[in-house]
């Protein structure tokens, strides 16, 4: 019998990490001797790790074999904590363990909080024992609320994220003054620790500095934002009760990434990965500890000059926005398409270019994506051209602009693509220009830049 036709018998050819069952040993051993099986002895740490797994993963069909063999809920409850019971005195007494057995209390019984009087706290809808995986659907727990819900009762929170904006944090603040209040001992319930950065000017001062002077609050922000080491995003809430949790993911702390934006985040438990949970304890410590971040004192002139200079800098860079407006930060990459009616736009524009007609007019209703068309009409000419051509974008508003320079960077796939002009944002280059008409018609740009600009309104 050949090694091929051994292994189809039973387990098919691929990568495994569990233990081997009694009715393997004998094919297994036949290939290993063959050199087609791969078997190790397990060490102490393994081989508890394995033991507890195959527990764990047989009980659920235990528990149903005594349940099934009762009528009642009940007698089936019984039935389940009996057996629980059989198996750890079982196990005591081949051990010759004759400490006090601890049992669990009949009927069952779930211990979810204790709180002060009148005082029960949120529960998150995810629980604190499972782990889970946020990916904004609109089916799941959303993750702003889960954040919120955790932030209800905790005793410490470790918080590590690339950029703050206010717009993210306005939407908690309520939240982190409730658990930031002091008590009668005038101490803060619960104590945070954040890190952050400056990196491409997106973190905002006011944003800081809501953060850093709540009570019981320590930040500190690296003002180094051409360092780009610190893309991890995390929350960690530890509780004395043992039931810590850890949220880690793609989620910045900014409205778009708590509430719109598609972000993965995924959460696990302290009750169930005790050691994953000790590995996030031990980075964020080595991070915290890292002379790449410095204290925030938002009363400190100094040190609020050096950040909001900091970010300054990093907004003047080529590519990034200027002035004190929050910046355009693309915080996760999607698949952006034109739908079918704006592709029959795309087409028509183009059919319009081949009979030589370069000057067109798309009108269509608020909401319909005059801005997405535009972009994909732009992207088409780049493919065509070899080369992004000029470009200048105009609207009235610079909201608009900010969600049209968003949107173009999205289908070009280009984060530093074009800039912004208003009253308080000056470009370093024209060749990408989205403008507010206003300072187009101030400062007479189409007679400064001449002719070659292709340019896209949206004024209505």
């Amino acid at each position: 019998m050949s090694s091929h036709e051994s292994n189809s018998l039973f387990l098919p050819q691929g990568l495994y990490e569990r233990l081997v069952y009694a009715d393997e040993v004998e094919q297994l051993q036949a290939l290993a001797d063959a050199h087609c099986a791969l078997v190790d002895q397990p060490t102490q740490a393994q081989r508890r790790e394995h033991l507890i797994h195959e527990v764990s993963s047989r009980l659920p069909e235990l528990l149903d074999i005594v349940a099934n063999a009762t009528e009642g809920r009940l007698e089936q409850s019984r039935a389940e904590l009996k057996l629980i019971a059989h198996l750890i005195r079982e196990a005591r007494l081949n051990a010759n363990d004759n400490s006090e057995l601890r049992v669990l209390a009949d009927p069952l019984r779930l211990l979810r909080a204790l709180h002060p009087p009148n005082a029960v706290p949120s529960i998150p809808l995810t629980g604190l024992r499972r782990p889970w995986l946020f990916t904004s659907a609109r089916s799941d727990p959303s993750l702003l609320g889960e954040l919120r819900a955790e932030l209800d009762a905790v005793d410490r929170v470790d918080i590590l994220v690339s950029f703050i904006t206010w717009s993210g944090v306005r939407k908690i603040i309520d939240v982190l003054k409730m658990a930031t209040a002091l008590d009668a001992q005038g101490l803060p319930r619960t104590r945070f620790r954040i890190l952050t950065t400056t990196y491409i000017g997106a973190t905002e001062a006011r944003a800081v500095d809501a953060l850093a002077e709540l009570p019981g609050v320590e930040l500190r922000i690296s003002l180094d934002g051409r360092r780009t080491r610190l893309h991890a995003k995390a929350w960690i809430f530890h509780r004395k009760t043992g039931f810590g949790t850890a949220f880690v993911g793609s989620a910045n702390l900014s409205e778009s990434a708590l509430i719109g934006g598609i972000e993965w985040t995924v959460k696990f438990t302290e009750a169930a990965d005790a050691d994953l949970f000790s590995a996030a304890e031990a980075h964020f410590e080595s991070l915290w500890n890292d002379g790449e971040f410095q204290l925030y004192d938002p009363h400190d002139e100094a040190q609020r000059e050096a950040l909001v200079e900091a970010l300054r800098e990093q907004r003047h860079r080529p590519g990034q926005n200027s002035g004190n407006e929050e910046p355009i930060a693309i915080h996760a990459w999607f698949e952006l398409r034109p739908k079918a009616y704006q592709l029959e736009m795309l087409e028509r524009l183009e059919s319009e270019r081949r009979h030589g007609r370069w000057r067109n007019l798309v009108v269509a209703a608020t909401g319909t994506g005059k801005t997405v068309v535009s972009a994909f009409d732009y992207q088409r000419r780049a493919r065509e051209e070899g080369s992004p051509p000029r470009l200048l974008f105009i609207s009235h508003r610079i909201q608009i602009l900010k969600q049209a320079i968003a949107t173009f960077r999205q289908v070009l796939r280009d984060p530093a693509f074009g800039e912004l002009l208003d009253g308080n944002n000056a470009p370093t280059q024209y060749g990408h220009l989205f403008a507010t008409i206003n300072t187009v018609h101030s400062r007479g740009l189409l007679t400064q830049l001449g002719g070659g600009l292709l340019a896209r309104s949206d004024c209505g």
